[in-house]
């Protein structure tokens, strides 16, 4: 004698291993990759951008570095959060750091410091992306 499975037990079935395959077979979309690369590309031109603007004689706050890598990083993770894309933890915990970073430069030690700082910071991102491929 044979037993039937029941339809219910199929499609249970069947749903939660398309789901498992789907989500681990799952690749990024092109645009998807761009918006990684362009946040990688923000973060490196920030700390350009300010180098050059600081050799060039002006002086700016020791906030603006880990402000323009806060920017940019939650930017990002809200943009991809927005189109329903995974967000890496690194972008929101890096970006909540350096959002920590400048408030402490704001109000609480102005003359702090933090380029070396945020350069790691940048740099780990940047690693942890090409390492996982999640940004």
């Amino acid at each position: 004698m044979t037993r039937r499975r029941t339809s219910y037990s199929r499609s249970s079935e069947r749903s939660s291993n398309s789901r498992s395959r789907s989500y681990s077979t799952r690749s990024k979309s092109y645009a998807e990759e761009r918006v990684e690369r362009l946040t990688w590309f923000f973060l490196v031109l920030a700390i350009a951008g300010v180098q050059i603007i600081q050799q060039g004689g002006a002086a700016l706050p020791n906030w603006v570095i880990p402000f323009a890598g806060c920017v940019v990083l939650l930017g990002s993770g809200m943009y991809q959060y927005s189109k329903r894309w995974r967000v890496a933890p690194t972008t929101w915990l890096a970006g909540a750091l350096l959002a920590g970073m400048t408030l402490i430069n704001l109000y609480v030690n102005p003359s702090l410091n933090f380029l070396g700082v945020s350069l790691i910071v940048f740099a780990a991102v940047i690693l942890m992306g090409l390492l996982t491929g999640e940004t």
